[in-house]
Formats: structure tokens, C-alpha cells, sequence
């Protein structure tokens, strides 16, 4: 966010240049965006200034007009799928289960949100640091075979510099956010010292509150979506994020495990909104289902019609999803014209229905309390379905039967 930082960013993401150089045609532009894009829709957009103008490639013997990475925001703000929020937004995504492609969820919404032109910010808040890997952070110096460059790439990796940082005063919030090869994509990575961060913020005045107010609401003046990538243990950063967000973004995932576990969440999440008098509203997001198991897509289609606030598309398992975790991409840009891209796309605009009904003007007030009755009463209707699963494991099938089949 300064140029000081933009050296440090040259310096940690050295493959961003390669990453902005492929060239990025019409059509792959409308299967990103899921839209027939006409050329001369694009050319009337670029002859008008409206967008980045394109630069011819040869492809074999063909000749076309491409686009870079970091030229693709503005089209997507014109011919894409999602429109910015009336105000600037925090998200936290958080369960208190691992393994339900929480992070994987971060990725694939920030980055399909920056290509919209939509500022937007990742704060990595789980000490593992899956977040801050999958953007890539400091990704070339797991490729070096150099034994004599350790001591420098160390050197290099300890002068990361996080919230830990701005938390001691030893740097400003702005100078923790490292750019991406999306300009509208940032990130404050995850660093070892939010161990000690975590320990420090008890020892703290409004300790609850220290990432909304030196984190959150400084940065919501530059960023038009902010999204923190939680820990699945609940420690006091968590609790910082509850307490900063608008939105609680929370994966389910489509397994026994997590459909036996998610009543414990929903009891301590419920709990803590009394208790800290929070009214955020929450997306809840099917994810790891297998249209092939019948299983998978009963507790999902339970999820649909027993959860309040979730969504009916969701995340499946699937090798695509896989590779462009690998590749460092969101799944849509790496397999734009599959149909795990196009449900994911269903995904997102449902998601971004959904929050901008909670911020609109006229019904925001009224929809925060419909939400917390509609929460309470599937508390209440859900408690008798799922206390015999939880007590007795050995009543697990009949108790699944009665749940999904009514018998």
C-alpha cells in the first residue's frame, strides 16, 4: 500500500510477472465469467477507455487479442457476474472443524472477487498458515536447491512481517498488506509471533475488540471486501474476527463427522452472539459432498432444508478443485468450462445475494432480527433431531433414517 511495501512485494513474489503474462482471449474471458461475451462488446469497452487495451499473440499460426492477469479486474467489473457490496464488508470464514475446505473457500471467493474489480483483502489468522501458502508467499524459496542461500532465505522469511507487528507498534496496519498479482487482491500473510499474539491480546483492554478497531476499520477505508481466514480452534483471534465481521461465512461439510459435530458449533456460536450481544449473520456453505453418495447428498439436502441462511449450491470433491489448489488459482479460472466452475460461479452469486440483502439499506435492521429468530428456531426444531445422534452412537443409523427418511 506504499511504495516501501510494493519493494518487499517485488521482492517475496518474484514469479508475479510470469503469472501476469498469460494471455487471457474472449473466450477465455466468457467461460470465467460464465457469459457469452460478444468481441465487439469488448472492443466498444476498450475503444471507450472503459477497459485495459488488449495486445495481439500468436498462437501457432493464429492471431488473437489477449489480456494479462492484472488487466482482467475491470472487465470482470463490466461483464462478470458479481457487483460490489453498497459498503465495504468484513467476512470471516470459520468452523470449528479442519478439513472442510474453509481455506480452499477463502481462495476461490477472494480471488473471483478481486477479478470483479471488487478491492479486496485476505487476513490469514491460522497459525498453520494454509492461507498465506496457497497465495503463494514466499513460494520460491521452497524451490531452491541453493544449500548455501538458506541463512538468506531465512534471513528473508523471519523479516515477514504480520500482525504480530502492528500489535507491538513496531509498524503500521498499511505495511503488514502484501499485493498479489491481481491488483485488487492484498494480503497480511500469517506469521509464527500470532502464537504470542494470541497470549498478548488478554493482557489487553477490549481485547475482544482489537482487530476491529486497529485492523478492520482502518482498512475498510481502502478495501471493499475484507476476508479473514480463520483457525478451527476458537482462541482469542477467532474471537476478535467474530466480533469484527459482518458476515460469518461457515463451511459444512458433508460428512457423518462434521453433521455430528456441527450441533456443538451451533450451541457455543449461538451462545457467543447472546453473550457479546452480536448481531452478524451467517452463510452456511455445503461443502466436500459426492453427487455418487447417497449419503453425501442426504445430509446436504438436510443441510438445505433443516439450516437456516444456507446455501443451496455448494463446494463438491473434485480433482479440478484439487489442481488449481496446486496451481495457486481459483477453480474457475483454472476450469472455466467445467461444471464444478459453473457451480461454484452459482455459488458465488448466491453468496453475494445473500450479504447484500443483510446490507441493504432498507431492510438491513429488520433482516438482522429475522435472521436471529429463524436462528433460534432451528435451534430449538433441530435440538430433538440431533441430541439422540450426539448421546447414543450405537442409535446412529436409526437415528439418520428417522432424520432423512422420515421413518
Amino acid at each position: 500500500m506504499n511504495n516501501n511495501q510494493n519493494d518487499k512485494n517485488d521482492k517475496n513474489n518474484k514469479n508475479d510477472n510470469n503469472d501476469c503474462k498469460e494471455n487471457i482471449n474472449i473466450k477465455k474471458l466468457s467461460s470465467i465469467f460464465g457469459k457469452n461475451i460478444a468481441e465487439i462488446e469488448i472492443l466498444k469497452a476498450e475503444e471507450k477507455g472503459l477497459i485495459p487495451a488488449g495486445h495481439p499473440y500468436r498462437k501457432g499460426a493464429i492471431i488473437s487479442k489477449g489480456w494479462n492477469l492484472d488487466q482482467i479486474s475491470p472487465i470482470g467489473e463490466i461483464f462478470g457476474f458479481l457487483k460490489k457490496f453498497e459498503r465495504p464488508l468484513a467476512v470471516s470464514v470459520f468452523t470449528t472443524k479442519g478439513g472442510v475446505l474453509k481455506t480452499t473457500l477463502t481462495l476461490n471467493l477472494a480471488r473471483i472477487a478481486a477479478l470483479h474489480n471488487i478491492r479486496t483483502l485476505i487476513i490469514g489468522l491460522d497459525m498453520q498458515g494454509d492461507i498465506t501458502n496457497a497465495l503463494g508467499h514466499n513460494e520460491e524459496f521452497e524451490e531452491s536447491n541453493d544449500v548455501n542461500d538458506i541463512k538468506e532465505i531465512l534471513a528473508k522469511i523471519n523479516a515477514t512481517e504480520g500482525l504480530a507487528d502492528v500489535f507491538n507498534r513496531t509498524i503500521k496496519v498499511e505495511n503488514v498488506v502484501y499485493q498479489t498479482p491481481i491488483p485488487t487482491l492484498c494480503y497480511i500473510p500469517e506469521t509464527p509471533e500470532l502464537a504470542a499474539l494470541n497470549e498478548s491480546l488478554s493482557n489487553i483492554n477490549r481485547r475482544e475488540y482489537w482487530l476491529k478497531e486497529k485492523i478492520i476499520t482502518p482498512l475498510k477505508e481502502f478495501f471493499d471486501l475484507i476476508i479473514m481466514d480463520c483457525s478451527p480452534n476458537w482462541n482469542r483471534l477467532i474471537t476478535n474476527a467474530l466480533v469484527a465481521q459482518d458476515v460469518l461465512i461457515s463451511p459444512l461439510e458433508c460428512k457423518i463427522n462434521n453433521f455430528r459435530n456441527f450441533k456443538v458449533f451451533r450451541h457455543f456460536l449461538n451462545e457467543f452472539k447472546k453473550d457479546m450481544d452480536l448481531k452478524f449473520n451467517t452463510i452456511f456453505v455445503p461443502t466436500r459432498y459426492c453427487n455418487t453418495k447417497k449419503l453425501s447428498i442426504d445430509i446436504k439436502s438436510w443441510y438445505n432444508k433443516n439450516l437456516p441462511s444456507c446455501t443451496v449450491n455448494g463446494i463438491r470433491e473434485s480433482t479440478y478443485g484439487e489442481e488449481a489448489s496446486a496451481l495457486k488459482l481459483s477453480l474457475i479460472e483454472h476450469s472455466p468450462s467445467k461444471v464444478v466452475a459453473q457451480e461454484m460461479r452459482d455459488l458465488f452469486t448466491e453468496i453475494f445475494s445473500k450479504i447484500n440483502n443483510f446490507v441493504s439499506a432498507e431492510n438491513f435492521n429488520n433482516f438482522n432480527n429475522f435472521n436471529a429468530q429463524e436462528f433460534n428456531t432451528y435451534t430449538d426444531t433441530c435440538t430433538s433431531a440431533s441430541t439422540d445422534m450426539m448421546s447414543d452412537k450405537s442409535n446412529l443409523d436409526d437415528e439418520l433414517n428417522r432424520v432423512f427418511y422420515g421413518h
